[in-house]
């Protein structure tokens, strides 16, 4: 990697720690005149989000089943993260990419930031308890320790 990314990468979920990360992201991209590019993760299919149904499913545990729905669900979720974060970044003038991604948050990132040339990912912290991050994890902690760029964790 150069001295200077050539892009910033800002996981995104609509959380307060996405948006920290986004306007930290602007802010930086802006004074090195790279671009930002936002990333939602969603599960790639309803079984990994939801799990199987059960033998006696009710109306909520299917409904998002059909491909149409469960895309609308995507797209309706990714909007909303997007928007939270555009709106953290507007006091930058950065230029700002969207890139939904699919699978488990962690791994989409990491796959997605090590496909990419000279990248820099700019996440935000979840703000667990030292306990329940240790007994849960969390995702900016797993891409933390297995992206192969670099990675700026925003509190």
């Amino acid at each position: 990697m150069s001295a200077i990314p050539d892009v910033l990468l800002v996981p995104v979920d609509g959380s307060d720690g996405a948006a920290d990360a986004a306007g930290y992201a602007g802010a930086l991209a802006a004074r090195l005149n790279v671009p930002v590019r936002l990333l939602f993760a969603f599960p790639k299919d309803p079984v990994d989000m939801f799990g199987i149904p059960t033998d006696a499913p009710r109306p909520e545990e299917v409904e998002y089943f059909s491909p149409d729905a469960f895309a609308r669900l995507r797209d309706k979720s990714a909007e909303k993260a997007f928007a939270a974060a555009r709106e953290a970044i507007t006091a930058h003038p950065a230029s700002v990419e969207e890139t939904v991604l699919a699978g488990s948050a962690a791994d989409a990132i990491v796959a997605h930031a090590n496909s990419q040339a000279n990248a820099m990912i700019v996440i935000g912290s979840r703000g667990l308890s030292g306990v329940k991050e240790l007994l849960l994890g969390s995702v900016s902690q797993r891409v933390l320790h297995h992206a192969d760029c670099p990675v700026t964790v925003v509190r």
